[in-house]
């Protein structure tokens, strides 16, 4: 067993998003996705994986598919097709924490 704590791995930059490998497996990978405020990720997908967003500390925005903004907050977990494109944004002043798990198909 491994041990990880958020503090000693996290990385911020005021320039752009970091995703943070916490685990790669053989059909798992886990990130976790460090966003300062006023940062977007750039539009993507992660086509043959399903998807669990769960976001650890503040807030972020995410276009839904259907074109609907959607607020992400700690103690919610959401869930996705890696083939939906997403793009994760921090209009607010404080950094977010996101854990993204991609499974593969």
């Amino acid at each position: 067993m491994e041990k990880k704590v958020w503090s000693e791995i996290e990385r911020f930059s005021t320039e752009k998003h970091l995703h943070v490998p916490v685990f790669v497996g053989e059909r798992v990978k886990v990130l976790l996705l460090c966003l300062s405020p006023g940062l977007t990720v750039p539009p993507h997908s992660h086509p043959g994986f399903e998807i669990t967003l769960q976001p650890l500390r503040g807030k972020a925005v995410m276009s839904t598919p259907e074109g609907v903004d959607m607020e992400l907050q700690p103690g919610e977990i959401y869930l996705t097709d890696g083939a939906a494109s997403f793009s994760p944004r921090n209009p607010f002043g404080e950094e977010f924490e996101m854990l993204i798990h991609l499974v593969k198909k």
